[in-house]
C-alpha cells in the first residue's frame, strides 16, 4: 500500500464525513480532518475592522485525501461537515516526489446570517 492510501485510511479512522460542493456539482461523501486554528496571530487571514474593533472569524485547518483534489475547485466551492458550511481561504497539495499524499487548506466557517 502506498503512502497516499495510508493517509486516506487514517483520515477515515479519525476524520469527519464531509462533502464538497461547487456550483451544481456535489462530491461523494468522504473523510477529512477539520481542526480549529487557535493562534490568532498565525491565522489572521481576513482582518476585519468594525466600529467597535477587530472581528475574528472561525478558521479551521483541513486535511483531506489525495483523491479529492481541492485545487481543481472554483473559488465559489465550499465544504459541508456536520451540517456546517465552510469556504476555503487557502489550499495546497502535500507531495512526496510527484505523488500527492494529501490536500490541506485553511477554511472559514460560514455564518449564513452574517456572511
Amino acid at each position: 500500500m502506498n503512502n497516499a492510501y495510508k493517509v486516506k485510511n487514517g483520515l477515515r479512522q479519525v476524520g469527519e464525513r464531509i462533502v464538497l460542493k461547487d456550483g451544481g456539482w456535489v462530491s461523494t461523501p468522504f473523510y477529512a480532518v477539520l481542526s480549529p486554528r487557535w493562534r490568532s496571530n498565525k491565522s489572521n487571514f481576513e482582518p476585519k475592522e468594525t466600529e467597535i474593533g477587530r472581528v475574528s472569524a472561525d478558521y479551521y485547518t483541513y486535511i483531506g485525501p489525495f483523491d479529492h483534489n481541492i485545487l481543481s475547485l472554483s473559488d465559489k466551492a465550499y465544504l459541508i461537515a456536520d451540517g456546517v458550511k465552510y469556504i476555503f481561504k487557502k489550499r495546497d497539495a502535500v507531495k512526496m516526489g510527484n505523488q500527492v499524499l494529501f490536500y490541506r487548506g485553511v477554511l472559514r466557517k460560514v455564518w449564513e446570517e452574517n456572511d
